[in-house]
Order: structure tokens, then C-alpha cells, then sequence
């Protein structure tokens, strides 16, 4: 019987998913997905119907790896594998840089070229795009997505659901709340009260 990786999501950030696994040597079984034809195929993985099929595939899954790069999206998607009891371990591609001592949540994906701090920490279903830097002891809550080339300083804490755009840098020790948005090539000097949307310099 074949056996592999399960990818949950076929969109543009499942290639980044399935890249990685490639990278890994991982075998991926197929991917999973609401809105694509389950003739596609992914970086020539099959796509092999919808999210709820993967029940019907379980004894060949190894392991779910969630590619949908909406937070809220991936919250939902997170939840439905966790409730059918898949695994969703950290997905680290091998040029990411995590330190030793930082703690990496079930269901995050740390990209290419990614930096990952001395004791820094990431919650559930977190992505750290393409060379994008977490410094030490950082925090991110559960679901948050850090852009391509973003960075965060050091003990810096970001709530749940929220977003930092490509090359957006937030300055140390700073309190970012749940569900705030930030800009592409902002810069955040001080705290952020949940649900704001920063653009610009924040000072």
C-alpha cells in the first residue's frame, strides 16, 4: 500500500507545502482540496478530492501538513484534522534556521531560508514565509502568518490570527494583539491593540 504526506489545500501555498516535502525526501500521498478538480495535480502530486476524503485515505496517511494561507481558513482547516485525528507535525524546509531551544507548534510551516531564534516560540498552524526572521524569544499565537522577508525582534509577542506583511519589521519587546494586520514594509514601533491594521511607520 502507498503511503505518504497528506496535503490539506491545493492553492498557491501548497506548491511552497509540497516544495518542501520534496526537499525533505518526504513521499507525499496527494493533496486535498474544496475548490480544485481532483484530475490536478501538484508539483506531480495528485490532487485526490476534497478535505473529507482523506478519511477514506487514512491508513495510507503519514502525516496532514496544512496549505492554506488564509489565518482564519487555516484555523478552520486545522481544526477538521485535529478533530479526525491526523498528525500535523512542524514542517521546517532544510535551509530554514531554527535554533535549538525554540518551540515549534503542531501544523506550522517554516519556509525556505527562515530564521527561527533562540527560544523563540510558535503556537498552532504559524507560517514563516520565505526569509522572514523571529528573533529570540519571541512569540507568535496560534495562526499567524509572517510574510516573506518580515522580522520580528526579539521578545516580541503577536496575538492569534494575526498578519505581518512582506518585509514589515516590528521592533523589540513589543505587545502585538489578536487579529491585527500589518503592511507590507511597515515599521512598528510600538504596541498594536488587537484588530488594528498598521500601515506605514507606527510610532
Amino acid at each position: 500500500m502507498t503511503r505518504g504526506a497528506a496535503i490539506y489545500g491545493a492553492g498557491g501555498h501548497a506548491r511552497v507545502v509540497a516544495s518542501i516535502l520534496k526537499a525533505l525526501g518526504t513521499p507525499i500521498l496527494g493533496l486535498f482540496d474544496d475548490a480544485q478538480p481532483a484530475s490536478d495535480e501538484v508539483l506531480g502530486a495528485p490532487i485526490l478530492g476534497r478535505p473529507r476524503d482523506m478519511t477514506r485515505h487514512r491508513d495510507q496517511i503519514t502525516a496532514a501538513y496544512l496549505a492554506v494561507g488564509d489565518n482564519i481558513e487555516r484555523a478552520k482547516a486545522y481544526k477538521f484534522l485535529a478533530g479526525e485525528g491526523f498528525a500535523q507535525p512542524p514542517l521546517i524546509h532544510p535551509t530554514a534556521l531554527v535554533e535549538q531551544g525554540a518551540t515549534l507548534g503542531d501544523g506550522s510551516v517554516i519556509c525556505m531560508g527562515a530564521i527561527v531564534a533562540a527560544e523563540a516560540s510558535l503556537a498552532r498552524g504559524c507560517i514563516l514565509n520565505t526569509g522572514c526572521c523571529l528573533d529570540h524569544e519571541s512569540s507568535l499565537g496560534d495562526f499567524v502568518h509572517l510574510a516573506p522577508r518580515s522580522v520580528i525582534a526579539g521578545r516580541t509577542t503577536i496575538g492569534e490570527l494575526s498578519f505581518v506583511g512582506m518585509g514589515a519589521a516590528v521592533a523589540q519587546g513589543l505587545t502585538i494583539g489578536r487579529r491585527v494586520a500589518i503592511g507590507a514594509n511597515a515599521v512598528v514601533l510600538r504596541d498594536v491593540p488587537e484588530g488594528a491594521k498598521v500601515v506605514g511607520v507606527h510610532h
